[in-house]
């Protein structure tokens, strides 16, 4: 069993959850979260680093969902959880979708489905042949919604620069992301802790609101007040409690919601630095498809439109995408 590394655990989980979202799940391979696990220096309780065989039996180990399986049975426990549930159900997803048969394609044309042209017509390739003999690809408008005033072709060496290029933006190195999910591992201790004491004082709050209306009722049984004066103190009380209940369910709902998916995203920035490197261009068009919307090819430029929070990193250099405050991110 896998228990050393409860910190590095919780973001190899979270590592595995940003596949669903930002990479294709035909394209995740095994191998690469064993690479993942000996780069963090995750270990198995012996000192072993993980290998292929053992991340299936990892990632499906409810041992880390605070709960034990003993003689079949799944039995609660007494140790803290190191993952959610719904990130645990998340990654079993992933795991069971590997397992599918994948459609084939009819062609390989690269960064093909991400494109569209300005009258909305999907962008299409296609190969041509010089008379030297040398191969071109050009992308350009399918014309399937009719009349289309884009003329250009644009030759694939000069489209998957520009593709690079948006990726830089969104890219963060994976010495950058350990610092930056380290920071987060701080902050959801500071977070966890701030928030017993939050909760603690609104539901000591609550209990003394009805403390009062208890004793508001006694004093007006006890004709010590008018019945003007008893619904008017009453009607404050009971919209005090009203709005005390409603902080304490959205705090208990809300609370730290944002860590995980700061963590993904954190996680799928490292992502988009690994494509740089790998040139895997089949996984740049599914994170890209992910990430952003939009995706225009005009006048042979790519005018790409990230949804938040990549946006905001887009718009900064990697150096200061260090010091994002991620929970504002998702508020």
């Amino acid at each position: 069993m896998v228990i050393s590394g409860g910190i590095k655990l919780k973001n190899l989980f979270n590592f595995v959850s940003f596949f669903s979202i930002n990479i294709n799940a035909s394209c995740f391979r095994i191998i690469e979260i064993a690479e993942w696990c000996k780069r963090v220096n995750l270990k198995s309780n012996l000192g072993n680093d993980i290998s292929i065989g053992k991340v299936h039996e990892l990632l499906q180990n409810v041992f880390y969902l605070g709960l034990m399986k003993y003689k079949g049975e799944i039995h609660e426990a007494t140790h803290e959880p190191l993952i959610s549930k719904k990130l645990f159900d998340r990654v079993q997803e992933i795991m069971r979708e590997k397992g599918k048969p994948q459609k084939v394609k009819k062609h390989n044309f690269d960064f093909l489905g991400l494109m569209k042209c300005p009258c909305s017509a999907a962008i299409t390739a296609e190969k041509k042949i010089k008379p030297s003999g040398k191969e071109y690809i050009y992308y350009r408008c399918t014309k399937k919604k009719g009349p289309c005033q884009e003329k250009h072709f644009l030759r694939g060496e000069e489209l998957y620069p520009q593709i690079k290029s948006f990726l830089q933006k969104v890219s963060l190195s994976s010495y950058d992301t350990e610092m930056v999910l380290a920071k987060l591992e701080k902050e959801e201790s500071r977070a966890k802790e701030q928030a017993k004491t939050t909760a603690q004082d609104l539901k000591t709050e609550f209990a003394v609101n009805e403390q009062k209306l208890e004793k508001l009722l006694d004093v007006y049984l006890a004709e010590t007040i008018t019945a003007e004066e008893y619904t008017s103190r009453k009607e404050k009380l009971v919209k005090q409690k009203v709005g005390l209940k409603e902080q304490i369910e959205d705090f208990e709902q809300k609370g730290l919601s944002w860590l995980e998916p700061a963590r993904e995203f954190v996680l799928s920035l490292n992502q988009a630095a690994k494509l740089l490197e790998s040139e895997n261009k089949t996984e740049m068009t599914t994170f890209l498809k992910n990430i952003g919307s939009n995706c225009i090819l005009q006048n042979r430029q790519l005018i790409f439109s990230p949804r938040k929070p990549y946006d905001l990193a887009a718009e900064r250099s990697e150096a200061a995408s260090k010091s994002l405050r991620f929970s504002k991110m998702w508020t």
